[in-house]
């Protein structure tokens, strides 16, 4: 006989969890880069990027036929709870976790799961940003997390 779980017990669950991203968890940026910038009455001196995947050049500045692009880093606010001690992740599987020695994972609403995704980097913590600024990239695919999985998405982060 299957056991049938009320949804009332769901949307308790549902109203805690998101009560400790109002307790717990922190503000932070999410960079992302718009690269098509027209830059106009420039010098001759940027270089032709004839490449397949201009992404992979480092610089900043490049040159597509008679246009030159400048990469500017666009920034987006979102509410995360970040874990800094392993001792307190949460397990994904029954195997251990093998992750960077600077690594976080953070916690956040499957809403924000796209604007995870396109997101280069993550600056943590808006607040102490003045002090310090710690920037992060994604290590590894989110993964869904709590009940029913569909609310909530967990994510690991190396120091960049």
């Amino acid at each position: 006989m299957p056991i049938i779980i009320p949804d009332s017990v769901f949307d308790k669950y549902f109203d805690v969890v998101d009560s400790t991203f109002t307790i717990f968890g922190v503000d932070c940026k999410l960079v992302y880069i718009e690269k098509v910038e027209e830059i106009a009455d420039t010098f001759d001196n940027v270089p032709d990027n004839r490449s397949i995947n201009p992404n992979r050049r480092r610089t900043d500045d490049f040159r597509r036929e008679d246009k030159v692009y400048k990469e500017v880093e666009v920034y987006e606010t979102v509410r995360i709870k970040v874990y800094w001690d392993r001792k307190s992740w949460v397990q994904v599987g029954k195997t251990s976790i093998v992750a960077p020695d600077n690594a976080i994972q953070t916690i956040f609403f499957t809403t924000d799961l796209g604007k995870i995704m396109r997101a280069k980097e993550m600056i943590v913590h808006n607040d102490i940003s003045d002090e310090t600024e710690m920037r992060f990239q994604r290590t590894g695919e989110p993964f869904p997390m709590g009940l029913k999985q569909t609310r909530y998405f967990g994510c690991f982060w190396e120091r960049s």
